[in-house]
């Protein structure tokens, strides 16, 4: 077995911890069993000290392959909009969406552990940006208003819940027209990431989502070890030049 280097030790343990909260997260976790229809077990973490966690979330070893910048890019966000970043943690994203969507725009980072949310607010307050909100959600309602946002992303964070197409159901009502879910997870070949165990294969999230209520609208390859879904409504109309 090849020995692996500094950098590699650090990316597999920060891609293991990666949180889920809320959701979720925050990369991410600890949800409640919103529905019986997944009994697969949920990791578990204890994510109250922050700081140490912000130290494996934010590591330069990460951004190399979840690729931050250019997930933003792809989401295509225009000013104005409204995202919800379930299981936020340390707001890895969720800062990147504010700062993409403008002052109009909204970036709300959710998560269910309260040291990562304060820990959000810190964040937003250093860095100035307004529309960067951090919110406590419970483990089995994002708790998002009617018609509210126009993009709810999971990242790292969707293998950690049970009872997902529960979850996923009660989302739908929070989309405004137009709306869409994106879910980024691990392939269970990555060589970073939780235990393969744990992992949702690509195909598994797609059959999830369609027995929630959705539909599959685009998909992108640019991440060396995870899968970028989109989704839609089952009941949206489909809308030229969608997302692919």
């Amino acid at each position: 077995m090849l020995q692996r280097t500094t950098g590699e030790r650090i990316a597999l343990r920060a891609s293991r911890a990666i949180l889920t909260t809320c959701v979720l997260a925050s990369v991410l976790c600890r949800f409640g069993a919103a529905a019986a229809q997944v009994a697969e077990p949920a990791m578990v973490h204890d994510f109250h000290d922050a700081k140490h966690w912000a130290t494996v979330f934010e590591s330069p070893e990460r951004a190399k392959w979840q690729k931050p910048d250019e997930v933003v890019s792809a989401l295509e966000l225009k000013p104005g909009q409204t995202v919800a970043d379930i299981g936020a943690g340390t707001g890895y994203f969720t800062r990147r969406f504010a700062a993409a969507m403008g002052p109009d725009g909204e970036a709300i980072g959710l998560d269910i552990e309260p040291a990562m949310v304060e820990y959000m607010k810190q964040d937003a307050a250093r860095r100035h940006l307004k529309n960067y909100i951090a919110r406590l959600s419970k483990p089995d309602a994002a708790g998002l208003a009617p018609h509210s946002v126009d993009l709810i992303f999971f990242c790292d964070v969707y293998h950690h819940v049970p009872g997902r197409i529960a979850y996923l159901k009660q989302l739908t009502a929070a989309l405004r027209p137009g709306g869409r879910i994106v879910i980024i997870d691990f392939h269970r070949s990555a060589p970073v990431g939780p235990p393969a165990a744990m992992r949702i294969p690509r195909q598994q999230a797609i059959a999830e989502f369609g027995q929630a209520g959705y539909r599959m609208v685009g998909s992108k390859d640019f991440l060396p070890y995870q899968y970028f879904l989109e989704f839609v409504p089952a009941g949206a109309p489909v809308e030229s030049g969608s997302h692919s």
